[in-house]
């Protein structure tokens, strides 16, 4: 800007030192924004992106706008560290709104419908594919209400690189793919990728013993009591294991599952035809095997005398019918990206045809569990009675408290040489605990046995005391600013490019997240190391990210 004597990046520096610790709780900003005649000199590359993004708009600085976030302390400081980078441009002045999460949820996958002048920070959890981190997002065919592509993202190329990434099934060429993909991402910022999660579970480990991290955040209960993945954990002095959730279950039923507290509520209720386990290697759970028939098609064998918790017995049928149940619901995408039909050859076979090939077959069916015919026949509500055939069954659930199960006796595994046929653990509780330091509390006060969210600062701490237990594993996912395209000036790539280049990303890793997680500028988690590794990661932060 014109007549100040300090640079752009000392100026910004000087601003995150004086952040202000509180948050504003204003509501959205105005459809149209605040629009005010403002004569700004751009100060560097970034800000020139935004004046060149500003004038193709139509827009005079400062436009009005507000950063939504769902209430937790740390997402409140990033918030804070974005308003302070963005409105130092003097291009904006933007607010920031905080939202209970069921609310903010709503908002964000109802906002380019309801064309909300906002942006969202939000998370990601991907899987061991790289398709998990861009497909829902970004392709075209997945726009919200049926996707998660909230922004209603729309491009032609980036949906081709999508499609032919799921259809190759040579890893190389997969490889060039999504590496073309990414950089177009990037380049287009419909998005700004921010921060790789890492994955951090502390326990009491007076209580708790075999604990193991698993890396993506709706695997994180799988640790209580996984067979086919060889894992189980023993408590001491109690048959009771008491975890927590960072929020409310929104659903229970998997086909509209889209939040992570949902996912891990239920993870040791239902169960799949195979299964991830802890280092990303595929096993087989309800299948007892499978073969390639051509390049479209699948015959799996199944497990017998798998009982499901409302007595019903496994069969094909109910495999058939667990994948077609999930037409015309929001993760819709999950079977049918791939799924055209199935033929039922005995009670204990089935072939599965694929409408094309399709690279990550096997491990999509790690995401679509299968359920009773009550549930497929619209007999059962799996929203209010999740049953599955997985170790433990759904006893209650009371919102804004506590979920609880209890070990399924009838459960299918017979036992190994390292582990138990039985669960060691009678019960599981997991206590909804929205705020960091109150889940850091309650572990603490042995109130809980174990918990995925205390604070990041407090970590190091937690690590040096014995009386804990503290893991630490990259995760499966990124933390984002999502820009509204439908709003001027944001439907402008000139304006999110140059957004992108401002943001503080080793700052709030280090500041926010006390070293928790890794800077991100693409969207590909490390944990696909062969999809993203950091020599490519390093050119597109210089090539796009990094100003000079």
């Amino acid at each position: 800007m014109s007549g100040h004597s300090v640079g752009s990046g000392e100026r910004r520096a000087l601003r995150r030192r004086s952040l202000l610790k509180g948050v504003g709780t204003a509501g959205i900003a105005g459809l149209g924004g605040c629009i005010r005649s403002n004569s700004i000199e751009a100060d560097g590359p970034a800000e020139e992106l935004i004046q060149e993004g500003f004038a193709a708009t139509g827009i005079e600085p400062p436009f009005e706008t507000t950063i939504a976030v769902a209430e937790d302390t740390e997402r409140s400081r990033f918030a804070e560290l974005l308003k302070a980078e963005l409105e130092d441009t003097g291009f904006f002045d933007i607010s920031i709104a905080e939202y209970k999460w069921t609310t903010y949820l709503d908002l964000l996958t109802t906002a380019a419908d309801k064309g909300e002048n906002a942006l969202f920070i939000a998370s990601w959890t991907g899987g061991w594919d790289p398709d998990d981190y861009v497909n829902m997002l970004f392709h075209s065919d997945n726009h919200t209400p049926e996707g998660l592509n909230v922004n209603h993202y729309t491009n032609e190329t980036v949906d081709k690189y999508i499609d032919s990434g799921l259809e190759e099934t040579v890893t190389d060429e997969r490889v060039d793919i999504y590496r073309q993909l990414q950089e177009r991402l990037v380049a287009d910022s419909p998005v700004s990728f921010i921060r790789f999660s890492e994955t951090a579970h502390a326990w009491n480990a007076d209580v708790v013993s075999g604990w193991q991290t698993y890396p993506l955040q709706p695997g994180t209960y799988s640790a209580v009591y996984a067979p086919w993945a060889d894992v189980y954990t023993n408590l001491e002095g109690s048959d009771e294991f008491v975890g927590d959730l960072g929020n409310d279950i929104s659903t229970t039923d998997p086909v509209s599952m889209n939040d992570s507290p949902s996912s891990q509520a239920v993870q040791l209720i239902y169960e799949g035809l195979v299964g991830i386990d802890f280092d990303g290697e595929l096993q087989p759970v309800l299948a007892d095997g499978w073969k390639r028939l051509d390049a479209t098609s699948y015959r799996f064998s199944l497990q017998e005398g798998v009982q499901f918790h409302n007595g019903e017995e496994l069969t094909a049928a109910h495999v058939k019918g667990s994948f077609e149940r999930y037409e015309g619901k929001p993760r819709e995408s999950d079977v049918f990206d791939w799924y055209d039909d199935s033929e039922i050859v005995d009670d204990y076979t089935i072939d599965i045809h694929c409408w094309r090939e399709y690279g990550p077959f096997e491990q999509r069916l790690f995401n679509v569990p299968i359920v009773p015919i009550a549930a497929i026949n619209g007999d059962l509500d799996l929203e209010s009675t999740p049953i599955g055939t997985g170790p433990y069954q759904f006893v209650d659930y009371q919102a804004g408290d506590d979920w609880r199960l209890e070990r399924f006796e009838d459960y299918w595994f017979a036992g190994s040489e390292t582990v138990p046929a039985t669960a060691p653990i009678e019960t599981v509780r997991l206590e909804v605990i929205t705020e960091k330091a109150s889940r850091q509390g309650a572990l603490e006060a042995g109130n809980t046995d174990f918990s995925d969210g205390v604070p990041s600062a407090s970590l190091t701490e937690l690590d040096d005391d014995d009386a804990y237990g503290v893991d630490r594993h990259i995760g499966g996912g990124f933390d984002m600013l999502i820009y509204p395209l439908y709003h001027d000036p944001f439907s402008n790539n000139a304006v999110r490019r140059g957004c992108n280049m401002l943001i503080p990303r080793e700052h709030i890793v280090e500041e926010v997240y006390h070293g928790l997680g890794r800077p991100a500028y693409t969207p590909i988690s490390p944990l696909a190391e062969a999809y993203t590794d950091e020599a490519f990661r390093e050119r597109i932060a210089d090539e796009y990210v990094r100003s000079s």
